[in-house]
């Protein structure tokens, strides 16, 4: 860049309060936004600039990063008199790294090139833990020379930057990964349920695991205590699990493709958010099974 990145973060969320945190670290100069403002105290303290809404933030960064919930969360920031958009940005550079679908991914992507945003698909791969220890990985989607601009910035924040190629090719990488991510977190949920029919302790499914040179993989062993203990605090919530599995049945729709296993899995993970259960961890699919699928 020509000018050393001054970054605007909105969403302090649980994964974008530890990466803007891992900005800091790294020396970045790092303004935030948040609707709530309790979410800002920690970022004020260290001297960071708290904007009053996004249109100041804007006004004071040349790189704003987003990581909120969804397209609605996504358009109350950027659009509006008080959104990003509303500043004279123009030249600039947008990064959302929240998930949203391909189509909004498309639609951002258009209207950036008409306010001549320079704008970066960048959703990432990982949880909580892995945004707190800043090993994130970084699929970024864009104009390649912009990506290779920003990737101290990006790499503040992950171990690692993937480049899928133009926008919305981020977001479709993304939604590739979360589809095998909830199946991994169903198969494991199902195992150990059935493991307890059958009479045989769910820990021993790990124990194969462990000692399998094939199946022994990292996810398996951060969601190994959620499925022994019944224990489901939010390393990746639920309710953010159906938000991107609904978006990859839709996507494949649009490709003319059923995902028929993914199809189940989105039903399962409804029961659980309809049960009340959207802000746990997605691994409460576990209770589900146990609760709601019996045979009579």
């Amino acid at each position: 860049m020509s000018l050393p990145p001054r970054i605007g973060f909105i969403g302090l969320g649980a994964m974008g309060r530890a990466m803007a945190e891992n900005l800091l670290k790294a020396g970045f100069n790092v303004s935030v936004y948040n609707r709530d403002r309790m979410h800002t105290r920690f970022f004020a303290d260290k001297g960071c600039a708290v904007a009053p809404a996004p249109k100041d933030l804007a006004g004071m960064c040349n790189v704003i990063i987003t990581m909120v919930a969804d397209p609605d969360a996504l358009d109350c920031v950027l659009q509006g008199p008080a959104g990003v958009f509303a500043a004279d940005f123009g030249g600039n550079i947008l990064i959302n790294a929240g998930t949203v679908s391909p189509a909004y991914t498309r639609k951002l992507k258009d209207i950036c090139f008409r306010l001549r945003v320079k704008f970066i698909d960048c959703p990432v791969t990982g949880s909580k833990p892995l945004a707190e220890s800043g090993k994130l990985i970084m699929l970024a989607g864009g104009d390649e020379k912009t990506v290779s601009e920003v990737k101290p910035v990006l790499l503040a924040m992950g171990k690692a930057v993937v480049y899928a190629g133009p926008a919305p090719a981020g977001t479709a990488l993304k939604l590739c990964m979360n589809l095998i991510v909830a199946q991994l977190t169903s198969a494991l949920a199902e195992s150990a349920v059935l493991a307890e029919r059958l009479g045989v302790a769910p820990k021993l499914i790990f124990s194969v695991l462990a000692e399998s040179p094939a199946l022994n993989c990292g996810y398996f062993k951060m969601k190994e205590r959620n499925i022994l203990d019944k224990e489901f605090s939010p390393a990746f919530a639920l309710k953010h699990m159906l938000k991107d599995a609904r978006f990859i049945i839709e996507a494949a729709a649009a490709g003319g493709q059923r995902l028929p296993v993914t199809e189940a899995i989105e039903k399962l993970l409804a029961k659980s958010y309809n049960t009340g259960w959207g802000g746990k961890d997605l691994s409460v699919i576990l209770q589900t099974l146990a609760d709601y699928y019996k045979t009579v």
